[in-house]
């Protein structure tokens, strides 16, 4: 593979290497069309055997709120395909000392944690899943701040694949 600079000196000429200073935006436009080309080309020539599937969609929900001193929420959405949930991802910023209790599911069923409530303190984990989901169900998060001094904002990120 051929770096920019043996591009560079397989294809200007000693004019424009004699310092035509407008020479060089289109020399490195041209370098990038061409490699470009060949990375489409080397892309379509890639197959997928062995029956692996690609999946059609990913989509993802985010929760995201400010709880005042001592709130609770419960926030909903629609589920926006036919598949299943593969991650669930939580952002407890720092300073909030284990004191949001956050739960997450679907329809009646609670799936992260499978019971109780989850409470960090400046952490962003990311939990796999795979979970099945329908279109048009309701997805759901609870969030309850116990801090009686100081609200506190943290997210859920719930990724879906399907179709």
């Amino acid at each position: 593979m051929a770096t920019y600079e043996d591009y560079l000196r397989d294809n200007i000429s000693w004019l424009e290497r004699l310092g035509d200073k407008l020479s060089g935006s289109d020399e490195r436009l041209d370098y990038a069309i061409q490699r470009l080309a060949e990375i489409q080309q080397s892309l379509s020539s890639l197959s997928l055997d062995g029956g692996i599937t690609m999946p059609k969609m990913t989509e993802q929900i985010v929760f995201d709120q400010t709880l005042l001193q001592n709130q609770g929420v419960r926030l909903e959405d629609q589920v926006p395909l036919d598949g299943y949930i593969s991650s669930i991802g939580f952002h407890y910023p720092p300073g909030v000392l284990a004191l949001v209790n956050i739960a997450v599911g679907h329809g009646h069923r609670q799936i992260m944690p499978r019971s109780g409530f989850l409470a960090l303190d400046d952490a962003s984990p990311v939990f796999p899943a795979h979970e099945a989901i329908k279109r048009d169900e309701t997805i759901w998060c609870t969030m309850e701040n116990t801090d009686g001094v100081w609200p506190h904002r943290v997210s859920v990120t719930v990724t879906m694949i399907g179709e």
